[in-house]
């Protein structure tokens, strides 16, 4: 038996992650989570309205609840379609306009100015404005098959094709794909009863029908679906993103893919990758010699020396200073750079870092200050 959903955890998971759709998750609707996550929550103004108003609906929706069927079967006994509602097709219009410009400028440059290239650039926007209308349109107990708003994408495309666009607008598509959604809507049946047709048997000659609770799909089927349209939703934006941002440098507006481009071909990268592959390829070679143990010391141990080479520069002594000297070193700039010496804030502010990095300098290098260390940790352990 299904477990009820609960009114105060959609409240939570709605405060959580409401911009994301993890409420709707949570209740079994994966596509409006789906519309929430690529949309950052119905562009916000989503969100708010359905915390505000919708949350009760929904969970009374997810467990079945009687008085939503009854209202449900109502309103498909008074009308034979669903009912015109001027926010759900905004909602259309306005998802359809989105989705069909980060497809569109996902692309490169070069594929728009190619005559081919242009045309799957199209036929892919065509189906993002197509699919924004969808997702919106069948939210609840509705149904419509995608070709048709399809059609009222692709007839608003080839309007658009007569003229000569440097930036097209998606508005046209985007209108006609709702509205011709709204003329093919129907009631969806099935929302929340599957239908079930019973077999005749040798002393029936009529068949009869009856109606079960529709099973909600697996979590983790849900977070599934979920997931691969937010990896492809967040591939396309930030394809989108990366094509076309501009950045300010010198003066100059450049585009970040041109600048990206520019680092990785930079001298600076390519010695980088250089070193990087070369540390990689030693570190492999000691892997399959000494194991992974002795590697993940080695790579501490290396760390480690590091660490001591910059406490050295520090305190400005020679490698081989014996203890004697790196207690005399330290005593002599603690006193040398303690905040409480400098009345000015800036100097004072200066004085509270290079005082902070000699400090760390000396409980690295100093045996004694380990030594107290070690001690003091005992005393702790023993009192406990």
């Amino acid at each position: 038996m299904t477990k009820n959903k609960n009114l105060l955890l959609t409240y939570i998971f709605s405060l959580l992650g409401g911009c994301f759709g993890l409420h709707h998750l949570y209740l079994g609707r994966t596509q409006h989570a789906l519309l929430w996550v690529t949309t950052f929550g119905g562009f916000g103004f989503g969100f708010v309205y359905e915390f505000l108003f919708l949350i009760q609906k929904y969970v009374h929706e997810a467990n079945y609840d009687e008085s939503v069927i009854n209202e449900f079967r109502l309103k498909t006994m008074r009308r034979k379609t669903p009912a015109f509602e001027i926010s759900r097709l905004c909602g259309q219009y306005l998802t359809a306009i989105f989705y069909g410009f980060i497809t569109y400028y996902a692309f490169p440059d070069t594929w728009h100015a190619d005559s081919f290239l242009s045309s799957i650039v199209r036929c892919c926007t065509t189906i993002a404005v197509g699919l924004g209308t969808q997702l919106v349109g069948t939210l609840g107990p509705r149904q419509c098959s995608l070709i048709w708003p399809l059609l009222g994408a692709v007839f608003g495309m080839i309007c658009l094709a007569g003229g000569n666009y440097s930036s097209p607008s998606f508005n046209l598509p985007a209108l006609l794909s709702s509205l011709v959604f709204e003329l093919k809507i129907q009631w969806n049946s099935e929302y929340f009863y599957n239908i079930t047709v019973s077999k005749p048997t040798a002393h029936q000659s009529l068949t009869s029908s009856k109606q079960i609770k529709r099973k909600r799909s697996h979590i983790l089927k849900r977070c599934l679906i979920y997931g691969l349209g937010a990896i492809v939703f967040s591939t396309i934006f930030n394809l989108a993103i990366y094509q076309n941002l501009e950045v300010h440098v010198n003066g100059r507006r450049i585009k970040i893919k041109d600048s990206i481009d520019d680092f990785f071909k930079s001298k600076e990268f390519l010695l980088l990758r250089q070193r990087l592959a070369m540390v990689a390829r030693q570190v492999w070679a000691f892997y399959f010699q000494y194991g992974f143990k002795e590697t993940w010391r080695y790579i501490w141990r290396t760390l480690d020396l590091e660490s001591e080479k910059q406490a050295f520069e520090v305190l400005n002594i020679s490698r081989t200073a014996s203890q004697k000297e790196i207690e005399s070193q330290c005593r002599t700039l603690s006193r040398q750079w303690h905040p409480d010496r400098y009345r000015d804030s800036e100097q004072k502010h200066n004085a509270e870092i290079t005082f902070m990095n000699i400090q760390q300098a000396c409980d690295c290098l100093s045996y004694e200050r380990k030594r107290r260390q070690l001690i003091k940790t005992r005393k702790v352990s023993d009192s406990n």
